[in-house]
């Protein structure tokens, strides 16, 4: 236990080195995760409010999960035709242009997130929800505060119907933001979130995990 080490992602601002060999899932957790998914439950959706941090999940979920689909995808084929719907893997940027007309950026209004969460929560082919949470100025003051109620009506919500949700997230941010960065982390963990230390780890966790489970497809 001591302070959480920064990333050379928050010090600054520039992606972490590809190595992707260094931030493996942790097996034991990864079959924690996947004990409670039904067979149908086979993709990863992806809900950033911050464009570089998504762009960044991509890379590394297409390492283990190939295409995934995006309102900001790296490759047209993989553009969503509508924002609004998720299809197969997705990762979507809801700081994008599309999100934000006529209303705040979701760092600082998140509702439009919440609601995604349910909307991906009640999809039964979705497995893991991948989340950022963004801390310092220009973000929300309570940002997991507002978030943790929600992780668990959404969890809740899959258990009703028979489903796990598993539901992944890292904090980008450093103790000495105006976000408490400890009771920020607390609120996650306390609602069932699987705390990464990183945005790539995360992205690592939450594909290992859909790819794992039942009716995957392994990458040949």
């Amino acid at each position: 236990g001591g302070t959480a080490s920064i990333s050379p992602y928050t010090v600054n601002k520039e992606p972490l080195p590809m190595d992707w060999t260094r931030v493996a899932a942790d097996p034991s957790l990864v079959r924690q995760e996947q004990a409670g998914l039904a067979a149908e439950q086979k993709y990863v959706r992806a809900l950033y409010t911050g464009g570089t941090l998504c762009d960044e999940a991509m890379l590394a979920m297409q390492e283990d999960l190939g295409p995934i689909y995006s309102n900001i995808a790296l490759d047209s084929r993989f553009m969503l035709p509508d924002s609004a719907k998720s299809m197969k893997h997705t990762a979507i940027d809801l700081g994008d242009d599309k999100f934000t007309v006529g209303r705040p950026h979701p760092m600082i209004d998140p509702t439009i997130r919440l609601d995604r969460l349910l909307q991906e929560a009640k999809d039964t082919e979705t497995a893991a929800i991948l989340l950022d949470v963004v801390l310092g100025y220009g973000s929300h003051v309570d940002p997991a505060g507002i978030l943790a109620p929600v992780v668990k009506e959404a969890k809740a919500l899959a258990k009703a119907q028979g489903r796990y949700l598993s539901v992944v997230a890292s904090m980008c941010g450093t103790s000495r933001d105006h976000q408490d960065y400890a009771e920020q982390q607390a609120k996650l963990v306390q609602a069932g979130v699987i705390l990464a230390d990183a945005n790539i780890q995360a992205a690592r966790l939450a594909a290992a995990i859909v790819r794992g489970g039942a009716g995957k497809e392994m990458r040949g």
